[in-house]
């Protein structure tokens, strides 16, 4: 019988929950500085931590049939033990983006809004039929992330996600020590790339959908939200600086731009 994983939780505030899924590199720690900002808007804040995130950070191998599915399933446990039952705003970025995708497809009736910052639903264009050259370049790359994740695999995997422009040494930011530590993250790699999933899926999402584009990010995360903008029946895009973490960047302007899609969502 297969175990019933769950994902670690921090559960803060009182009033609508909203749920915050982050990335798959650093975890929740991409979403700490929002924690104190939802819960001043009434909202009850519930963050979660990725299973590939956790596991790397205890230097742990992945299940041997670790998947994306494996993670949504944890993300459906975890809400469950919450009692959190009800639908929900979800807003997840990037690898979380991917994940909660996947929820909100298995759940749709779980979700209240839903809001997708650069998911790298590599799926999207396999099915759409959209794979370009530079984006089976990518997959090539990533399907290379097991096993030791070296600092050049770190340095070039935020080269292909978007994180620095071109001609930019990830080395030389000074978000480059804060991202080291995190680097066993990134064996949940191979796995996005092997995820499938049917484009009939998306209608039966009624569920209002924001997608965040960053400026300057990698142009097969620009085609695969244009892909779920394709397929997705009540979706609105919105693009801000700066590569591919929008959110982070562009906070005060995010957190204004998803403050108005859900008021949307109300009417």
């Amino acid at each position: 019988m297969r175990e019933t994983l769950k994902m670690p939780v921090k559960e803060t505030g009182e009033g609508p929950p909203i749920l915050l899924v982050p990335g798959g590199l650093t975890g929740w720690k991409s979403w700490e500085p929002f924690v104190e900002v939802f819960t001043r808007k009434q909202r009850n804040v519930i963050l979660v931590q990725l299973l590939n995130v956790q596991y790397g950070m205890n230097d742990q191998p992945l299940p041997v049939d670790y998947s994306p599915k494996t993670e949504s399933r944890a993300l459906t446990a975890t809400l469950d033990a919450l009692c959190c039952l009800k639908p929900v705003d979800i807003v997840a970025w990037s690898y979380g983006a991917l994940i909660s995708l996947d929820f909100a497809l298995d759940h749709p009736d779980r979700v209240r809004t839903l809001t997708l910052i650069e998911p790298p639903a590599i799926w999207i264009l396999r099915a759409r039929g959209t794979l370009d050259a530079e984006a089976m370049q990518t997959i090539d790359f990533f399907g290379s992330l097991h096993g030791d994740i070296t600092e050049d695999m770190l340095a070039g995997f935020l080269k292909e996600a978007g994180f620095v422009r071109d001609g930019q040494s990830p080395r030389e930011l000074p978000q480059w020590q804060q991202w080291l530590p995190f680097r066993r993250s990134l064996r949940n790699s191979p796995a996005v790339i092997h995820q499938m999933d049917d484009l009939r899926r998306l209608q039966a999402l009624k569920s209002p959908v924001l997608l965040v584009k960053g400026t300057g990010s990698a142009p097969f995360l620009h085609n695969i939200i244009d892909g779920l903008a394709a397929g997705l029946p009540d979706v609105r895009v919105i693009e801000m600086p700066a590569g591919h973490a929008p959110h982070l960047v562009s906070g005060d302007r995010f957190v204004s731009a998803l403050e108005k899609f859900q008021d949307a969502a109300e009417m």
